[in-house]
């Protein structure tokens, strides 16, 4: 498989896995930290970080910014940086389309084909 093939795979999973739609819905407007997507989305909180780690990997999420809590310990707040996805089943394989935010303050978002999806017929 290559490198292309995997990543889709994987942003497949992500967009399909529940514990990833509630962490991708819930810091969509407002960052969040691990602790606080745990206690609302009702997520364990290894699987909150193990989520979060994966999410992070592929571009999905991103630290906002971290923010101390009591004497020096600082939390990470994490926000969404999907704009939109959208998965289709076309000859035979899945495609995956989705745009994310870049990293410079969501100025403007940055197109992630994979791979090119073909033109439906009319």
């Amino acid at each position: 498989m290559t490198p292309p093939e995997h990543r889709n795979k994987e942003v497949s999973r992500l967009l399909a896995d529940d514990y990833s739609q509630k962490i991708l819905v819930s810091t969509y407007a407002v960052p969040m930290s691990a602790q606080r997507l745990s206690k609302i989305c009702q997520i364990p909180i290894a699987a909150c970080y193990r989520r979060i780690h994966e999410l992070e990997q592929a571009g999905l999420i991103s630290v906002d910014r971290e923010k101390e809590v009591y004497k020096g310990r600082k939390v990470r707040l994490y926000r969404c940086r999907l704009r939109s996805a959208t998965i289709k089943f076309l000859n035979g394989k899945f495609a995956v389309r989705y745009d994310c935010e870049p990293d410079n303050g969501g100025q403007e978002p940055v197109p992630t084909l994979l791979p090119e999806m073909p033109k439906l017929a009319q």
